[in-house]
This record gives C-alpha cells, sequence and structure tokens, in this order.
C-alpha cells in the first residue's frame, strides 16, 4: 500500500483500538517520530515496519492489506477527488471570511461611535458584506466537514454545519439591528448570541484538534485558538476581544484547510497511479 493512505488506516486503527501514538511507541518499539511521519503520510516505512506496528495493534498484515485494498477500490473515483475541490474552495473561501468580518467588525464599531445615524448607502453596504461574509463562511464551513468524512470526525462535521446555521442566523440579527430605533432591545438577542458561539467555539477548538494525528500540529494550535476565543465570548463583556483572536485563528484553519488539500490530492495521485 502507498503513501497517504497507509498513514490515514493505521491511524484509523490505532484509534479502533483505543491507543495514543504514546501507547504505540511502548508496544512495538517504533520511535514515536517514525509513528508520526507514517501517519502523516511523509513517508513510505519498510513493510517490517509495518508488520512490527500491525503486531502491536492485533491486527495481520495479510487482513489489513485485503481490507485497505477494498477500501481504495471504493473510494477510486469519488473521496480524493471530490472532497479536495471543496477544500481548496474552503480555504479560498476563508480568506474572503476573514477580509469581510475585519471590514463589519470595523464598520460596526463606527455604527456605534456614529450614534447608529447611518444613511441608506451605509445600511447597503454593511447588508452586501454581511451576505459575503454568511456566503464565504458557509463555502469555508464545508471544506471541515469534506475533512471530516475522510477522517471520520463525526464531532467536527456537526457543529460546522451547526456554525452555518447560527452564522446565517447572526448575519440576519446584524442587518435587523441596522433600521433598530432602540438599539438597547437587542442586547438580548446578542447576549444569546455570544453565548451560543462561544459553546459552539469550544466545541469547534475541541475537534481540531481531534484532527491533530491526521493534520499535524496546526490542527492543534487552531483547536487551542478556537477554546480561547470559545470562553471569552461566554463571558460576553470580552466579545470585543475575540476579534484580535479571530484573525489568527482563522488563519491557522485555513492553513490546515490547505493542508487537507495537500492530502487529498496525495491521495489522488497515488489513485491515478494504480
Amino acid at each position: 500500500m502507498q503513501q497517504p493512505e497507509l498513514g490515514r488506516r493505521l491511524t484509523a486503527l490505532r484509534k479502533e483500538r483505543n491507543l495514543t501514538q504514546e501507547e504505540l511507541v511502548a508496544k512495538s518499539h517504533v520511535s514515536v517520530r517514525t509513528i508520526q511521519r507514517i501517519e502523516a503520510g511523509e513517508v513510505l516505512p519498510r513493510i517490517s515496519t509495518v508488520k512490527i506496528l500491525l503486531e502491536a495493534l492485533g491486527e495481520s498484515y495479510e487482513s489489513f492489506s485485503a481490507k485497505q485494498n477494498q477500501v481504495m477500490e471504493a473510494q477510486k473515483n469519488t473521496l480524493p477527488n471530490a472532497n479536495r475541490n471543496i477544500v481548496l474552495v474552503a480555504a479560498l473561501a476563508g480568506a474572503v471570511y476573514l477580509v469581510a468580518e475585519i471590514i463589519l467588525g470595523t464598520m460596526d464599531i463606527a455604527w456605534f461611535t456614529d450614534e447608529r445615524h447611518w444613511g441608506f448607502r451605509m445600511n447597503a453596504i454593511y447588508t452586501s458584506l454581511t451576505v459575503v461574509m454568511v456566503i464565504s463562511f458557509t463555502l469555508f464551513a464545508r471544506g471541515f466537514i469534506a475533512l471530516s468524512t475522510v477522517f471520520e470526525n463525526t464531532l467536527l462535521k456537526v457543529v460546522a454545519y451547526i456554525l452555518i446555521i447560527a452564522t446565517v442566523g447572526k448575519g440576519i440579527l446584524d442587518v435587523t439591528s441596522l433600521s433598530a430605533e432602540n438599539v438597547e432591545t437587542f442586547w438580548l438577542p446578542y447576549t444569546v448570541v455570544a453565548l451560543l458561539f462561544g459553546a459552539l467555539s469550544i466545541v469547534f477548538g475541541v475537534s481540531l484538534i481531534q484532527l491533530q494525528d491526521s493534520m499535524g500540529e496546526l490542527s492543534r494550535i487552531a483547536g487551542i485558538l478556537e477554546i480561547v476565543m470559545g470562553c471569552l465570548l461566554v463571558t460576553v463583556v470580552l466579545f470585543f476581544i475575540t476579534y484580535v483572536i479571530m484573525i489568527p485563528a482563522v488563519v491557522v484553519e485555513i492553513l490546515v484547510l490547505y493542508r487537507g488539500y495537500e492530502y487529498l490530492s496525495k491521495s489522488t495521485e497515488v489513485v491515478a497511479a494504480e
């Protein structure tokens, strides 16, 4: 079996056995760095090394090879090509989403300092940017849904779908608030929004950390940033500080998506070679 499929399936088998990489090191006496590189698809190990790892995992080489050949045959024409395009679009959409959020955040501050006396033109610009933000975030989140399918991360898939729905709702609330005569009536809805997005960010962060075996250190960093951002959001009063953390968080998440695109591109090359 060739990389990166070998690494992905070894990772899945290790997780099925409820073993960490360190525990597999103890059972197989293969170095942790070697295991990390194999699972990340960076190297093609010797058959003897694969057999040692499989023995530690309680799986025969023949059975493992047969199962993986079946999986690769089933995925040959669908999984890599379909998902890699989605992930690439998601990475590009993430950049658009980040820019839109920065501009909207700046406009939010201007809206308050201008005593909310905006005319039709500014309202139209804000509304248009909000639509761009919602669409780009939806495409951005679809990239993580695609990765959740590839790496069998159900939590990531569920929270990504919920985030899309929540972002659409927040966009509608933001646009509605522009015409409000009494902005104080929106404090309660925005408090609920802050609590909701705080909780979702924490769960999203946890799901990203679960990807670290496959996507590496970047995924763990993105997860930690999301958890920190979520904790700030649930305090409500520290809401605006999240903009500072959001920028590096989204940048790292874009890099995670691009790494996922590279991973799927390698998988496509392997399939084409066969």
